[in-house]
């Protein structure tokens, strides 16, 4: 009889591990299929040949602040390298001349917050948008990877690399956020050693802090990060702003970041005090800029995607059809049933899950509408206090498109009161002081990372689309090239794809 209950416990046993074990093995296949790895990659080597010299004639060039065009110049590009500006005489029969006039050159442009994932199409997206640079703040080796064979003489934007989020939990939590968010966690200066040093020694840029850290190990990161001489950047962890003004991080990855911060200091409902909460804030983001600049921390933007927030979640469908969504890797907009990570209907976290009637409907809207107002009014507050700011767009996150979310962010922007040189600027020179490189200036000595435009963007930034030629290093597309590779990602796109998504176009 004992033998008989022990047979039949050991059996309860091994059926209870078995579907334990599977459902972590499908559990674990949904998390990564998100990251949109299983779409083809699309060959442009065919499509995109190296040309040694290129001399582009009669151009406005953007000058080196933004503020103008200086007409009728000659840029000769040799190796990946701006050689020469000015009037100049050809260089030799070899030279590709590129006729520039009455049209405009600008600098690469830089997104200073994305993220790839696994969906290196993107890589092709960007540089079809003029987006010569990224900053991808949620690294991996995969990614690190990506970066060597593109300095091997491989097609695709130069890459500025932040380590995986740092967490601070411990335990099964730990464990948990390391499994499902790719994060780094350490709870104590020992662990928090041991992972810096490694995040130094794997090469990353810098390491990308996270909301949910705790005070403590906070500290004890920027501690450590100056040991090994590597820059914190992100969000602002589990302190207020005054401790982090002096805390040693050098730059926030949202503006939203310090929005946030000012309703938790309102302390009421803006949904249900919204002209108050303004009031509050324009009270209190001036000195919020104020001590930003003094403490030399610099701000990227993502201002588009909050302004998208109240549209995803009550007119999803419309917003969809808004965005360039065919170009998107399908696996990442088609999400995973654990929870929502997509972008379509039902799939998106975005969408309205309150309850359902008119009221509570009435109250969501207003906050994420006064939300979006925030944000408008703390970038106000920076831009008139001279804070460093970075056009980034959290590419890949629901609605924002590789590449395209670029420009939306730039006409973002510009509503919320910088300038068009402005705006140019912090997606040009701004991310290349910050980052210490040789990108986002037409000056002799830079990486030949431009952008041909065939309409004046100090005039309308949303010129900035009128794409006519892209170069980056020792490489240029034309239109007919650029809308040959995006026809090649939408194919791969579609023959990867799960859900239609004909209604959304």
């Amino acid at each position: 009889m004992k033998k008989l209950w022990f047979k039949r416990l050991l059996y309860a046993f091994v059926v209870v591990l078995l579907i334990v074990i599977g459902v972590f093995i499908w559990a674990d296949n949904e998390l990564n299929s998100v990251l949109g790895k299983s779409t083809t990659v699309v060959d442009v080597s065919s499509m995109i040949k190296a040309s040694k010299t290129i001399q582009i004639k009669n151009v406005n060039i953007l000058s080196e602040d933004c503020s103008s065009f200086i007409k009728n110049q000659d840029v000769t590009l040799k190796d990946g390298v701006i050689i020469q500006i000015g009037k100049i005489q050809l260089q030799n029969s070899n030279t590709e001349i590129i006729n520039g006039t009455n049209k405009f050159l600008i600098p690469g442009l830089v997104d200073s917050h994305v993220h790839l994932k696994e969906s290196k199409n993107d890589l092709l997206l960007y540089l079809v948008n003029g987006v010569t640079y990224v900053r991808e703040m949620a690294g991996s080796p995969l990614i690190l990877e990506w970066r060597k064979a593109i300095q091997k003489k491989g097609i695709g934007p130069r890459m500025f690399i932040t380590s995986p989020p740092i967490f601070s939990e411990s335990g099964l939590a730990g464990y948990y956020y390391s499994w499902t968010m790719h994060s780094i966690n350490y709870s104590n200066k020992d662990d928090a050693e041991k992972a810096i040093k490694e995040i130094s020694e794997q090469g990353y840029d810098a390491i990308k802090m996270y909301g949910f850290v705790n005070r403590e190990m906070f500290k004890t990161t920027i501690q450590t990060a100056k040991k090994y001489h590597i820059p914190v950047i992100g969000h602002i962890p589990l302190v207020n702003l005054e401790t982090f003004y002096n805390s040693g991080q050098v730059e926030v990855a949202h503006i939203e970041e310090l929005t946030i911060k000012t309703i938790d200091d309102f302390g009421k409902s803006i949904a249900k005090n919204p002209e108050e909460y303004l009031q509050f804030l324009k009270v209190h983001c001036v000195d919020i800029a104020k001590k930003m600049k003094e403490n030399n921390i610099s701000v990227t933007s993502t201002v588009w995607l909050c302004e998208s927030f109240a549209d995803q979640r009550f007119d999803l469908k419309s917003k969809l059809a808004a965005i360039e969504l065919k170009y998107v890797n399908p696996k990442i907009i088609e999400g995973t049933p654990l929870y929502k990570l997509g972008w379509l209907p039902g799939k998106s976290g975005y969408e309205y899950d309150g309850e359902d009637n008119s009221e509570a409907r009435k109250l969501s809207l207003t906050f994420w509408k006064t939300y979006a107002e925030g944000i408008h009014i703390m970038t106000k507050a920076l831009v008139d206090n001279k804070v460093p700011i970075m056009a980034g767009t959290d590419a890949n996150v629901a609605t924002v498109v590789p590449g395209f979310s670029l420009h939306a962010e730039l006409e973002s922007l510009s509503k919320s009161g910088m300038t068009n040189s402005q705006a140019l600027y912090a997606a040009t020179v701004a991310p290349g002081t910050w980052m210490k490189k040789k990108t986002g200036k037409i000056k002799i000595g830079y990486h030949s990372d431009l952008v041909l435009l065939a309409k004046n963007p100090l005039e309308d930034i949303k010129n900035t689309k009128a794409i006519e030629y892209v170069f980056f290093d020792k490489y240029r597309m034309d239109k007919i090239q650029i809308k040959t590779i995006l026809k090649a990602i939408q194919n791969a796109n579609n023959q990867n794809r799960s859900i239609k998504i004909d209604e959304y176009l």
